[in-house]
């Protein structure tokens, strides 16, 4: 296969850059997304964001709330959005791009979306992939979930969404940690292990969070150098440290290059047999026609672009995809992983 066949089907770097950063900001009610809002938007890094909502809640807002029909948008002091969303979220993400465009707002440099406390952020993560338009303009840089640790115990046995937000999320902030006792922390580190192998865990002070700590470099800076996605494992294929859970996380490695074709056509087999049970998709694979690393990543059954980058994080050129899902569906992937590899190579 010709390098110029296979190039064609991945973004390049300077096109990955030019499109705007979006993160997705999800947590149960009242687990302290509005609060650690209000902190990143005092981040002098942030400045020139727009944090869309569904209800504005208790931000504060240093200007009168400025009525632009369905949408309610306050121009901050630091140059940063805050947009009340009405209606679909895909559509109402749709407008305020639209309006940016139209010069009708500032133009925000990067977009935080805040669902609603009760919101699946799968669908919303899934247009940014999938809607043509969305996909083009907008890069998915991470879902960062915030979890109360004074109900959050609760919440998880009672309310499948929190547990969908945690199993989804690339962070965990922990919040109000401060109100319970130790134990009930490290309880709750372990349970949300369970939920989510391979989420970094962040514990918030008083709201507050780095937020290099929870956003990548390039969410900054479109020009940063792009980060390993990937957590690095040993072996053919690794997984989490074997919590009794509904969900759990395969790390599935090749040394030899792939060969796209291949590959694209066995990840797309385990995307329609287990799209459900099949919660995130993040991988760097060194391909065969390609130089430098492509990077993939999707949510259920949708994959994003991939996009290729410039050089590789290491002098290692290792492909690693990890998959988080249900117990069977990652028994099923190692499986057929193990099965498929000898003719995945290039």
């Amino acid at each position: 296969m010709a390098r110029s066949n296979t190039r064609h089907l991945f973004l390049t770097p300077a096109t990955d850059r030019a499109r705007m950063p979006v993160a997705l900001l999800s947590g149960f009610l009242g687990s302290g997304k509005t609060t650690l809002v209000n902190a990143l938007l005092r981040d002098p890094r942030l400045a020139g964001t727009a944090v869309a909502v569904n209800e504005f809640g208790d931000v504060p807002l240093d200007r009168d709330l400025i009525d632009h029909g369905t949408d309610r948008t306050v121009v901050m002091a630091n140059g940063c959005l805050c947009c009340n969303l009405a209606g679909d979220m895909e559509d109402a993400v749709m407008r305020l791009f639209s309006r940016r465009e139209a010069n009708d707002l500032p133009r925000f440099g990067r977009l935080i979306i805040e669902p609603s406390g009760l919101a699946d952020p799968a669908p919303i993560a899934q247009a940014i992939l999938r809607n043509p338009v969305m996909a083009r303009a907008m890069r998915l840089e991470a879902i960062v979930t915030t979890v109360d640790a004074l109900f959050a115990e609760t919440q998880i046995g009672r309310h499948p969404e929190t547990r969908k937000q945690i199993a989804l999320a690339d962070r965990l902030v922990l919040t109000k940690t401060d109100l319970v006792p130790p134990d009930t922390v490290h309880r709750l580190q372990g349970e949300l292990a369970g939920l989510n192998p391979v989420a970094p865990m962040v514990t918030a002070d008083r709201g507050r969070v780095d937020a290099s700590v929870l956003f990548p470099a390039s969410f900054f800076d479109p020009e940063a150098a792009a980060c390993d996605p990937v957590p690095h494992r040993s072996g053919l294929f690794a997984d989490d440290p074997g919590h009794a859970a509904r969900y759990a996380s395969a790390t599935l490695l090749a040394d030899p290059p792939l060969d796209w074709r291949a590959f694209e056509t066995w990840l797309r087999g385990i995307r329609i047999r287990h799209a459900e049970a099949l919660l995130r998709v993040k991988g760097m694979l060194h391909i065969s026609t390609i130089d430098g690393p492509v990077v993939i990543q999707g949510v259920h059954h949708v994959i994003d672009t991939p996009v290729t980058l410039d050089a590789w994080p290491t002098a290692h050129r290792r492909s690693r995809l990890v998959l988080i899902a249900d117990h069977a569906t990652i028994a099923a992937a190692r499986a057929s992983w193990t099965e498929a590899l000898p003719g995945l190579l290039g």
